[in-house]
């Protein structure tokens, strides 16, 4: 009767645990470092119910983030002004970010990103998200030759911004 069983499972197959996360909170946070100091631009989407599917295999489930540009939040209108000055917003208002194929790996999970902003599209694939106390969180650094921009710089150049820029993802479940 047991190998009948085994058989049976062997054939029907085992049915799939698929895991699910309810996202009820995203945050992509831009930060780097000037000449004097450093800066951190936010962008903050609270009251959600996105599903992402853990392990999903053959389902491929993407949350994205539409995001415009004006909505980003620097801290004052001035470094408000430069970063969508920066990121052209007037010419690319949107920018764009895909989580899709979330997997478990051991203690953290990988998923696969892709980031459209300045009408540059770039993908990131088994980007690392680590598990904190209320969601997942996961960083990447950017350079502004990536996105074929040039790093701003004021007051003749004695201001400069840094060449990398931090690129922060939350999922707050």
């Amino acid at each position: 009767m047991r190998i009948l069983l085994l058989i049976l499972l062997l054939l029907v197959g085992v049915p799939n645990k698929e895991r699910t996360l309810v996202v009820t909170r995203k945050m992509i946070q831009v930060s780097g470092q000037t000449s004097l100091g450093g800066f951190n631009c936010d962008y903050n989407k609270i009251g959600l119910k996105d599903t992402l599917f853990l392990d999903a295999g053959g389902k491929v489930k993407e949350i994205v983030f539409d995001v415009p540009v004006e909505d980003f939040s620097c801290g004052n209108f001035l470094l408000n002004r430069d970063f969508r000055k920066t990121l052209q917003a007037e010419k690319f208002p949107q920018a764009i970010v895909k989580v899709k194929n979330l997997r478990s790996n051991y203690g953290y999970y990988t998923c696969d990103l892709a980031v459209d902003l300045v009408g540059k599209k770039l993908n990131f694939t088994d980007l690392v998200l680590k598990r904190v106390a209320d969601g997942l969180t996961g960083e990447l650094v950017l350079s502004f030759e990536q996105l074929e921009l040039k790093a701003p710089s004021k007051m003749g150049g004695l201001v400069k911004v840094d060449e990398k820029l931090n690129l922060s993802i939350f999922l707050g479940l």
